[in-house]
């Protein structure tokens, strides 16, 4: 026996789709989800840049400090069989062989150490016969020297492309010939916007090794020259591009001796420094 399903009919009353009002709960909250996806995306993105641009910032200090201490470290140092046997100074402190060691107008490009003062960098001028005395000696930026030329390569940081990025520039003197081997200095290391340097003096007669004050170079007297024993450099530096990822806000900095130097950007900064014993020291 067939026996007939009950089957309400359907009715179109029942039927009902979304109102406007739940339309818009919808829609307010896929915006919701969707901006914090969106934020979350930026944030990730910002944070990559900035670790980014801190990668940049300790490479240019650790580059920068590695060629300035390479050639500290021979400062002072000649063949004894070069020459009349001397070593010369560990520096060069005449700039153009004037008499004084002043900085004048005439002398802006000059080989000779410089104490910037106040917040601007200082200058050095670092000499000394290049090793293997074979026709294969070069300067700082690998021009090619005589045979036993005694070299002075001469860091400064500037901003000579008008950029608006500071670098450390090296320029190649050959004080043999009083003469530059190249034409014009050429940037290093980008992203190093101060450099300072204090000059570590022995006082003690009884341990002439001994470092007992580092003084500025407007602060050396003809007696400290003989004393020197060590050098220490310090160097502000930011991630080399004009673009960068960090709070903009103003950051003060005081690099050694100093004066304050402020910057209002957007460049995270880091003071890389180090001491340098002078090895030669016992050659003199």
């Amino acid at each position: 026996m067939n026996k007939k399903l009950n089957r309400k009919p359907t009715s179109h009353n029942q039927q009902r789709g979304i109102t406007l009002i739940e339309l818009m709960i919808a829609i307010a909250l896929s915006m919701t989800l969707m901006a914090a996806a969106l934020q979350f995306i930026v944030s990730t993105r910002q944070t990559y840049e900035l670790n980014d641009d801190i990668s940049r910032v300790q490479e240019n200090g650790r580059i920068a400090l590695d060629i300035l201490v390479k050639d500290l470290q021979m400062a002072g140092y000649r063949q004894p069989l070069n020459g009349n046997g001397m070593v010369p100074d560990f520096f060069l402190q005449q700039c153009n062989n004037t008499a004084d060691d002043d900085d004048t107008a005439a002398d802006d490009d000059a080989p000779c150490l410089l104490e910037g003062g106040a917040a601007l960098s200082d200058r050095i001028a670092v000499q000394f016969d290049p090793p293997p005395d074979d026709g294969s000696e070069t300067d700082c930026l690998g021009t090619a020297l005589a045979p036993a030329s005694i070299v002075v390569n001469v860091y400064t940081v500037e901003d000579r492309d008008g950029d608006g990025i500071n670098s450390l520039y090296c320029q190649g003197y050959d004080s043999s010939t009083e003469s530059w081997v190249t034409a014009a200095p050429q940037p290093l290391v980008d992203g190093i916007d101060n450099m300072q340097i204090l000059y570590g003096i022995a006082g003690s007669v009884a341990n002439p090794l001994s470092v007992t004050r580092y003084v500025s170079g407007d602060n050396l007297t003809p007696a400290d020259w003989p004393n020197l024993r060590a050098i220490r450099v310090a160097l502000l530096v930011s991630n080399g591009n004009a673009a960068a990822f960090a709070e903009n806000r103003e950051r003060k900095y005081r690099v050694l001796d100093s004066d304050e130097i402020a910057f209002t950007d957007r460049q995270p900064r880091k003071i890389y420094s180090t001491t340098v014993k002078f090895n030669n020291y016992g050659a003199l």
